[in-house]
């Protein structure tokens, strides 16, 4: 057992660590005072987005924590933490623990600052790269994208193609090998399961072995592939075009006034009340897959070979 000897008024003194005790020679056990564990922050210091909520917690049981917003040093004078802390400015926390009968804990600190969108529901990526405000007009045939998604601090920008396929395209013929096959890895609804479909096209060539040499068997997903080059797309927006999920497409519907105002703007195609193809399975009949519907934003499914449902293409932008 580890113990420190020390010289104390003349009387020897064994520090037993393990035991959290002071040994003394006069037989006379005393305990060592232990201090309270430092205070963890449920946001790492950085750019937030505005309204972004952060907990404190320690982790010595019954300990209070106190915290100060200007910058000062914690003390048990100061405000007590007892609900999340709304960043809506700019702000450095500070948080010490304190529990009678234990040394204060070390003093914790974040820095947060507010994150500023580069991009803002309804703006125009013009086919040259530049963003263009939704309050403007964009000349004719020079934009490419119009944005659904604006960009935060842990999320980039989405936004939709101009032009959309409105009828003509199955989510894949009925002789395709996805037409039955069960890929649980793109089932998704509006708020849960598979929600980011950029990687969709990579998870479909997977499951199914005649995507990748036979794209024009998947005519939805093969437009999103080929958007680029058929809307005369070039440098960066020539690639990350994917066919969307339900929840993107959702996104799409919680935002569509804008969206269609500024496609309409643009010359583009409008959601107005269409089916439009997600690229999600339905979760049962592997026949199916979903699509989400613009007149009341509900989520429904068809089979995979109809082709009356119409299709857009998005692409996220840093």
């Amino acid at each position: 057992m580890k113990s420190i000897l020390k010289k104390v008024a003349g009387v020897a003194v064994a520090a037993v660590l393990a035991l959290g005790m002071f040994s003394c020679s006069n037989g006379i056990d005393y305990p060592v005072k232990q201090t309270v564990a430092t205070p963890e922050f449920s946001v790492e210091s950085g750019a937030v987005n505005s309204g972004t909520s952060v907990t404190i917690s320690c982790a010595t049981g019954d300990a209070k924590i106190y915290y100060t917003t200007d910058g000062s040093e914690p003390t048990a004078a100061n405000t007590e933490y007892t609900a999340a802390i709304s960043i809506t400015e700019a702000v450095t926390v500070k948080a010490i623990a304190v529990k009678d009968g234990m040394n204060n804990s070390a003093v914790a600190s974040v820095s947060y600052t507010i994150y500023t969108p580069k991009y803002s529901v309804g703006d125009f990526v013009l086919k040259n790269g530049t963003i263009l405000s939704k309050d403007k007009t964009p000349e004719s045939g020079t934009v490419a994208a119009v944005i659904v998604r604006a960009d935060t601090s842990t999320k980039t920008a989405l936004g939709v193609g101009i032009v959309h396929k409105k009828s003509g395209l199955a989510w894949c013929t009925e002789s395709a090998t996805g037409f039955e096959t069960k890929i649980s890895a793109l089932v998704g609804d509006e708020t849960s399961g598979y929600m980011d479909g950029s990687d969709g096209w990579e998870i479909l060539k997977e499951a199914c072995s005649d995507a990748a040499s036979n794209p024009e068997n998947y005519p939805a997903w093969n437009y999103s592939l080929t958007y680029a080059k058929n809307n005369g797309l070039t440098g960066d927006l020539a690639t990350g075009w994917y066919l969307p999920t339900v929840a993107e497409l959702y996104t799409i519907y919680q935002n569509k006034t804008a969206v269609d105002e500024s496609l309409s703007k643009a010359g583009g195609s409008t959601f107005d009340n269409y089916n439009y193809w997600s690229c999600c399975q339905y979760p049962s009949n592997y026949d199916r897959a979903r699509v989400l519907f613009f007149y009341n934003g509900s989520m429904g499914s068809n089979s995979k070979d109809i082709n009356f449902n119409y299709v857009c293409s998005v692409r996220a932008f840093n």
